[in-house]
């Protein structure tokens, strides 16, 4: 398929001229009156240069004398006693009269506005070849745009298509850059205001020679019957996928591009699933289907039990930092043996026949380092029972929207697949959706969530005043306190609701800390990127950016499509729907896990100082019989991934650091690794 297909210096070439063409019309065509100017007076000087009376004469005067020719034949114009010269003068003159003059300068100004004229209404054919296209746009575009300018921006070549203003959707790209403090790196962009349904548009932007075609969902336009509007999305959603499907069937199978397609529910994800396994007998078209509120449901449960792993995540599906690779499997060499050689990569899990890395780049699963690793062997590591628990007992959830259910599925296959748990959920939302709270809290798959005293649903009848009329030892040993967007209103106010809801708890929090001596983690859900700041300013408390994580993960996609098979599997918990395939056979691999360095290590014997990285990954994976991998740890409140890096010991590990500011460097300087209990150990569970 085209996903591994590396692009060639000529398609490159080629990608570059075009989308120069495209964006910047006036400008080519100027290029290009230069250049065959250039190309005239080259010519001149070559045909002067043959002249008997400019015999032993340089290429140089000759090129002088043929420009002035060519602007003032008047004055150097001379008859010869050869008649080859006078031909030859003649033609020079002709080429400037022809390059030169008033006529040939308004004919190309013509041209020029012509082309310009095209551009602008989107009729220019482009010739492309292993570009990334955007079909629909949403507000998740952008970010996922700003992505790609952590990946190699030289290769990426981008075309969005999509029934909007070619300038608003611009202006919201650069509106993001804006954000995050960036200047726009990715020129390699090309939008184009058009109908995705067209096959004519389809020609247009080289759709059956892209690498990844992404089918985002369309955007809403603020409209009041939500659910209406919900349907309506899902539909043009699979109507898009299905004439998409069929367009391409015209084209050679081998060569079709992979399909990405954002999906709101489970319901179309099984039409367009079922679609896709009856056209596509031949096998050879590659589909993920990302539904999105289960996804980003997963994680924010994964968030609440161990919020340090917000910024992990984040980085792991990111081109910023660390992220995923999956290559061949090396002939003959285990996991545990790849993880001794690897000089600049975390060799993680076998899946599909291909081996998934974590690495700072693509080609770092090549680099073998040579000679025996450092520090003590590993049988002085000697086998311990790690103990796996979150740190408090009790998670609150304030508000209610799609990903709701999918975040308590999560909790309840956490707190089976680890027995011993003790983990309960508090549900609080406002009178409105008493309903759908008191619906999930009756659902026998979440019942195991709801067995200690004080879960359940509470009902918050003030709004500016959440905790006046409620026990004020309700959230008691919290672990967290999830606040999740409102989905039942303007797109302008998607935020206010968990905002509000976020500021009075935390005036509350701080009104009872001298007679409630806990603490609770606040994690606040935004979708509006201009909200942010409001939670950032606060240390403790964490902003899951939800279209964020959307758009890194789909950026991922556009350059690999496997990649999403891992990364659902490392968010899905055992005994989840999505980890039970047809023969009603787990598929769940692996899970990414926080667990506090005191308690993982709590059978350990000996001091938790580790002579490099390397040590600690190879060590606790022996000692555990394969069953735990560390990625990764947090030493006061900073995320560490781990990834090799050729520092002064390349013996060493290094690890890439990922702090919330991001303009701090990368790098950490010290290659032993001293844990303290409460620091954090992130593990992959096999």
């Amino acid at each position: 398929m085209r996903n591994n297909d590396s692009i060639t210096l000529t398609e490159k070439l080629r990608n570059k001229i075009n989308i120069y063409r495209e964006n910047k019309p006036s400008a080519f065509i100027f290029i290009l009156v230069i250049v065959s100017n250039l190309a005239a007076v080259m010519l001149s000087s070559l045909l002067l240069l043959f002249l008997p009376e400019n015999k032993g004469r340089g290429f140089g005067e000759m090129m002088r004398f043929a420009f002035t020719l060519m602007v003032n034949p008047s004055g150097r114009y001379q008859y010869s006693d050869y008649p080859v010269s006078l031909i030859i003068t003649t033609v020079v003159v002709l080429l400037g009269m022809i390059s030169l003059t008033g006529g040939t300068v308004g004919y190309i100004t013509s041209i020029i506005m012509n082309i310009i004229e095209k551009s602008s209404s989107s009729r220019r054919n482009l010739k492309l070849d292993k570009h990334i296209v955007i079909l629909n746009y949403n507000h998740k575009v952008p970010a996922l745009i700003y992505d790609y300018c952590f990946d190699d921006i030289s290769s990426t070549y981008i075309v969005i298509l999509a029934d909007k203003e070619k300038s608003y959707i611009e202006k919201q790209i650069d509106d993001v850059f804006s954000i995050y403090g960036k200047k726009k790196k990715l020129f390699n962009i090309i939008v184009r205001n058009g109908n995705p349904l067209s096959k004519l548009e389809l020609d247009k932007i080289s759709l059956n020679t892209a690498k990844t075609v992404i089918i985002m969902s369309p955007e809403e336009d603020g409209a009041s019957d939500r659910s209406a509007s919900y349907n309506a999305q899902s539909f043009a959603i699979s109507k898009l996928f299905m004439f998409i499907s069929s367009y391409l069937k015209k084209y050679d199978a081998s060569c079709s591009p992979n399909l990405i397609v954002e999906t709101p529910n489970s319901d179309i994800e099984k039409i367009i699933s079922e679609y896709h396994d009856e056209s596509d007998s031949s096998g050879h078209q590659t589909v993920e289907l990302v539904n999105y509120n289960e996804l980003l449901g997963k994680i924010f449960a994964i968030v609440t039990m161990m919020p340090s792993l917000n910024d992990a995540l984040l980085h792991m599906i990111s081109f910023e930092g660390v992220e995923f690779y999956i290559e061949d499997i090396p002939d003959g060499i285990s996991v545990s043996e790849d993880i001794r050689r690897q000089k600049s990569a975390v060799p993680i899990i076998d899946k599909g026949g291909k081996r998934v890395y974590l690495a700072e780049d693509e080609n770092a699963a090549g680099q073998i380092k040579n000679g025996a690793g450092s520090g003590k062997a590993l049988s002085e590591i000697k086998p311990f029972k790690p103990v796996v628990n979150i740190d408090k007992s009790k998670i609150v959830i304030v508000g209610s929207n799609s990903k709701l259910k999918y975040i308590l599925e999560s909790l309840a296959c956490f707190k089976k697949e680890f027995e011993g748990t003790d983990l309960d959920v508090i549900l609080m939302d406002t009178e409105e959706n008493r309903e759908q709270l008191e619906k999930c809290c009756s659902d026998p798959a979440y019942s195991v969530l709801f067995e200690g005293e004080g879960s359940g649903t509470v009902v918050i009848k003030d709004i500016f005043e959440p905790l006046a009329d409620l026990d004020p030892h309700i959230l008691d040993n919290t672990n967290s306190v999830l606040f999740l967007s409102d989905e039942n209103c303007e797109d302008g106010h998607i935020d206010e609701k968990p905002l509000l809801f976020w500021s009075r708890l935390n005036n509350s929090k701080v009104k009872n800390s001298a007679e409630n001596t806990q603490s609770w983690e606040c994690i606040v859900e935004v979708l509006d990127m201009q909200n942010k700041d409001i939670i950032e300013s606060r240390d403790r408390d964490q902003v899951i950016l939800s279209e964020k994580f959307l758009s890194c993960l789909y950026a991922q996609l556009g350059k690999d499509p496997k990649r999403l098979e891992f990364i659902r599997d490392m968010v899905t918990y055992e005994n989840d729907s999505s980890s039970v395939n047809k023969n009603n056979e787990l598929l769940n691999d692996c899970s990414v896990i926080s667990v506090a360095a005191g308690m993982f290590f709590k059978n350990y014997e000996g001091a938790l100082d580790f002579a490099s990285k390397r040590e600690l990954i190879s060590g606790v994976f022996e000692a555990t019989d394969h069953r735990y991998l560390p990625v990764g740890c947090v030493k006061n409140g900073v995320n560490y991934l781990f990834a090799r890096t050729n520092g002064s010991n390349d013996d060493l590990d290094t690890a890439v650091l990922l702090p919330k500011n991001d303009d701090e460097k990368l790098v950490i300087r010290e290659n032993r690794l001293k844990l303290d209990p409460k620091d954090e150990i992130i593990v992959v569970k096999m």
